[in-house]
């Protein structure tokens, strides 16, 4: 078991970090009694204080954020959150195997840049026919990034559950019944979309 806590625009306080650390370690071993890995983040900006929680547990990462006017309720509310997400997947996660991590499939991605888009605003008394036409280049989006990235094979079921356990707003992985490549994504209503990719 591992448990970080890092700090962000503000000073180290050792009596915030054994808080956190005691908070933390009772919270998840009321729940799990194997070994997990947790980075905790408390950050001031402005007048928020911002409290990060990231646990790793048998191949799944929980993430969770509060704020408030004050980090000991940002570092509660934090984990009362950590709490209720440990709490619904309880049953899930005690049954689940490790993730296997030998890559299903490479796919290969890249950042797009796009030309800025600014535009100038065209005067009440200018004909249309005045405009001179601009042509956008294709030379003007550009790479940023490239890189591969390995595609794992795991169901439907436990592909929604790493989205939503990792707050992710796009999932693309091989799908375990069918062998397809299939991109999952959350909806506006909190429901899942699912795109079959190939076969």
């Amino acid at each position: 078991m591992q448990i970080d806590i890092s700090f962000r625009h503000m000073d180290p306080s050792e009596t915030l970090r054994d808080y956190a650390d005691e908070k933390i370690r009772r919270v998840i071993r009321k729940h799990i009694r194997d070994d997990f890995d947790a980075q905790i983040t408390l950050a001031v900006e402005k007048l928020r204080h911002i409290a990060k929680l990231h646990l790793s547990y048998k191949g799944i990462s929980i993430k969770c954020e509060e704020s408030s006017e004050d980090m000991y309720k940002s570092i509660d509310l934090a984990l009362d959150k950590l709490e209720r997400q440990i709490h619904t997947y309880k049953g899930k996660l005690r049954a689940r195997k490790p993730v296997d991590i030998k890559p299903a499939r490479m796919l290969d991605i890249s950042v797009v840049e796009l030309p800025s888009e600014d535009v100038e605003e065209i005067p009440e008394d200018v004909e249309i026919k005045d405009i001179p036409e601009v042509d956008v280049k294709k030379e003007d989006a550009k790479i940023i990034k490239h890189e591969t990235i390995a595609l794992v094979e795991m169901s439907i079921d436990d592909a929604a559950m790493k989205l939503s356990l990792e707050d992710l707003p796009v999932l693309v992985f091989v799908n375990a019944d069918t062998k397809a490549t299939n991109v999952l994504y959350k909806l506006e209503d909190g429901k899942c979309g699912l795109i079959a990719l190939d076969k």
